[in-house]
């Protein structure tokens, strides 16, 4: 007897025990991966949502920091007067991507353009819409472009300018002379470019409708019915018909930069339904296609820091720059950005989101000549 106790396995009660606590020692095993799982998830979306977000303001930060370069003071009068409409900004030869864009203030050209409340809404978590994101708009001359190195001759109505080298060649030559070509296919001018001539008339912009070499020279055409709506002859002042008149004309190419917020629909044509792709900021240059330069940015809001140099008062954080009180976005001294992004994939409670604010200062537009 005492042999067959010996032998005897575990009673029923034992190994229910046994299987209980094991149970809850898996279950807590089990728990504890998942929760360790879900954090390291939940790091790397905020990780991917910070990189976006800086992304996007660093992109910002750049162009807005040289906003105002080489445009003159004060901002270059477009197509006024009889005969004249808007000109717009944010379009291409196929459509416009931003409504209610048309130049401020008379359409004039200013170093940065303030576009409050004209961008998309964005989907909230909830489902709703959001607030109508902002549009930001600058323009600086490109400096790594050699254009003013050219003799430039405009036709008497203002649709055709001729660049030619001069004759004979500057002495010192500049750096890496010859420039590069007008026409050159990678750095030259190209449809929808926009071109700055100034003379001893004035200013004016034009935008590129046609590039053609004619032997050693090259044609620029800023024929009519540009997507910008910038060139219009017809129109009594502000057109580049307007400065034929004068002599010495020196051409700049203008880089012309909306920012804003895309949400693209999906394959039913339709946005903000359930196949849309993700929120992202877009930049559009001149006349040329928009390209998205950061993903899952579902929010641009935008204030701008204004100093009246005759009243020497400053006034900080306002929407519109102080235009609707009368004020000039010439008067534009630093620009503050709030870019809210959100992750990639839409968690039980919702998407995860944060915000990213930076403050970046206009330098070309304080800048003045006080030894003139």
């Amino acid at each position: 007897m005492s042999n067959l106790g010996k032998r005897r396995g575990f009673t029923l009660t034992e190994l229910l025990i046994a299987m209980g606590v094991g149970l809850i020692v898996l279950g807590s095993a089990v728990s504890l991966f998942s929760r360790a799982v879900s954090l390291s998830f939940l790091v790397t979306e905020r990780a991917e949502m910070q990189q976006n977000g800086r992304a996007a303001l660093d992109m910002m930060a750049k162009d807005i920091s040289l906003a105002g370069a080489g445009i003159p003071s004060g901002g270059v009068q477009l197509p006024d007067g009889a005969g004249a409409t808007g000109s717009k900004f944010a379009c291409d030869m196929s459509q416009c991507y931003v409504t209610n864009n048309q130049f401020p203030l008379a359409n004039n050209f200013f170093g940065v353009i303030p576009n409050p409340g004209i961008g998309l809404s964005v989907q909230t978590t909830s489902g709703a819409l959001g607030p109508n994101t902002d549009v930001v708009t600058v323009a600086y001359t490109d400096s790594t472009f050699p254009l003013n190195q050219y003799v430039v001759a405009l036709n008497s109505a203002g649709t055709v300018a001729t660049f030619t080298l001069p004759s004979p060649a500057p002495n010192p030559l500049p750096t890496n002379w010859p420039p590069t070509p007008v026409n050159d296919p990678a750095q030259g001018l190209k449809t929808g470019d926009l071109v700055l001539l100034t003379n001893n008339v004035g200013s004016a912009i034009g935008e590129v409708t046609n590039v053609a070499a004619a032997g050693p020279a090259v044609n620029i055409s800023f024929t009519d019915l540009d997507p910008l709506n910038i060139n219009q002859s017809a129109a009594a002042a502000g057109n580049i018909k307007a400065i034929v008149p004068g002599s010495g004309t020196v051409a700049n190419r203008v880089l012309l930069i909306s920012y804003y917020i895309d949400v693209p629909p999906g394959p039913d044509g339709i946005r903000y339904t359930a196949d849309d792709g993700p929120p992202r900021l877009m930049r559009q240059v001149n006349g040329q296609p928009p390209v998205p330069v950061a993903e899952n940015v579902s929010g641009l809001q935008a204030s701008y820091d204004i100093f009246n140099d005759v009243s020497g008062v400053a006034t900080a954080n306002l929407k519109d720059a102080g235009m609707s009180l009368g004020d000039s976005p010439n008067q534009i001294r630093k620009v503050n950005l709030v870019v809210s992004t959100r992750s990639p994939l839409k968690g039980v409670v919702g998407f995860q989101t944060l915000d990213l604010a930076t403050a970046v200062s206009a330098r070309d537009m304080s800048f003045k000549d006080r030894y003139q």
